[in-house]
């Protein structure tokens, strides 16, 4: 059913969820992922070297969190090093050129600099000259989610029709390697997708964000903020690198990855059962199990890398997605749930049915 007002058209649609009767109005157009990209630096790091510099072991890391190695960006690679490769590849996979590019979006926590954004310095090394840029900082961890969710406003709405999301962070940077609690979690790397119009019954079927500040706003900290600026005292005191409550994150974790891939589903009608592919944050493979035990699906209904990655933050969603695309494992009209989620204990959830090359041109 629909209503046509002015330079609108609303639809509307009943759905019984949960033995409840939910109204969901769809207004816009459909939005899908065009195309994915990925990029990791060449220099790997073992668990055998971090064990060189952190109280820790490549038993006890393999074990706890499922990762043998990660990556870590060179001396001279800022985030925007690692974004180029990556958002080149998500715009040729799309079928578009740099100049098609209308809007550019890049979540982190580690900037190139504090001005001008990262979004700008990549709008200029790309030639998007058309593309309006800016950048968002949701925490690191469940950027990929937002940021997807950021993008399909302008898309739906019908200002924009080809948005680049780049997702990601350089934590070498400003992690403690020493710090055992932490830096055996992270690695570097960045995400990128391209956002389009396409066919109904395609793309996006359900999105949701959400955040439990008065819970977590302490758990997860990075500083260098106004807060506590970066100064010469703040880096004696080793004040600057992330630190982290992991048994809070763990409750949280645990919690909120099932949660959000049951809401995100059962808002769209389906269930569970229904899910092809579950892609969550690559923070922990025992809370990945843990949660997929929790939705009563199997692992093999999961696509995981933090094995060979690590925790790349907000980028993790994506470049696992991206992989999965560019592997073969994800294919055209299979039902695939999202889920992000980490500092502030914020979290986000996209369910979208996988688009084929030919869903696009509309």
């Amino acid at each position: 059913m629909f209503h046509k007002a002015p330079n609108i058209i609303v639809f509307y649609y009943i759905l019984w969820v949960m033995g409840e009767e939910r109204v969901y109005i769809k207004m816009g157009r459909n939005v899908g992922i065009a195309g994915m990209g990925f990029y990791v630096p060449e220099n790997v790091v073992t668990n055998k070297e971090l064990g060189k510099y952190a109280d820790t072991t490549d038993e006890w890391i393999s074990t706890k969190l499922g990762i043998r190695e990660r990556r870590f960006a060179s001396e001279d690679q800022a985030l925007s090093d690692l974004a180029y490769p990556a958002a080149l590849q998500a715009i040729e996979n799309s079928g578009l050129e740099p100049r098609d590019i209308q809007l550019i979006i890049v979540c982190a926590i580690n900037h190139d600099r504090r001005a001008p954004s990262t979004a700008v310095i990549l709008q200029k090394r790309l030639g998007a000259k058309k593309a309006a840029a800016f950048d968002v900082n949701v925490g690191g961890c469940p950027g990929s989610c937002y940021s997807l969710v950021i993008g399909q406003q302008f898309v739906e709405n019908s200002m924009y029709d080809n948005v680049l999301i780049i997702t990601g962070d350089v934590y070498s940077k400003f992690v403690d390697i020493t710090d055992r609690d932490v830096s055996v979690f992270f690695g570097d790397g960045v995400g990128a997708a391209v956002l389009r119009p396409c066919k109904s019954n395609t793309g996006f079927v359900s999105s949701l964000l959400g955040a439990d500040g008065e819970w977590g706003a302490d758990k997860i900290v990075c500083e260098g903020g106004s807060r506590v600026p970066i100064s010469e005292g703040a880096l004696k005191n080793r004040q600057l690198g992330i630190t982290m409550d992991s048994k809070e994150v763990w409750k949280f974790g645990t919690k909120i990855f099932p949660m959000t891939v049951k809401q995100v589903t059962q808002d769209a009608g389906y269930q569970l059962t229904d899910l092809d592919w579950v892609i969550p944050h690559q923070a922990n493979i025992n809370m990945i199990k843990y949660g997929m035990y929790r939705l009563k699906l199997p692992m093999e209904k999961t696509f995981t890398n933090l094995h060979k990655f690590g925790n790349t933050g907000a980028g993790s969603v994506i470049i696992a997605l991206a992989e999965a695309v560019q592997t073969g494992v994800i294919k055209p009209g299979q039902l695939v749930a999202l889920s992000s989620f980490g500092a502030g204990f914020s979290w986000g959830s996209v369910l979208t049915r996988w688009c084929d090359k030919d869903d696009f041109g509309i």
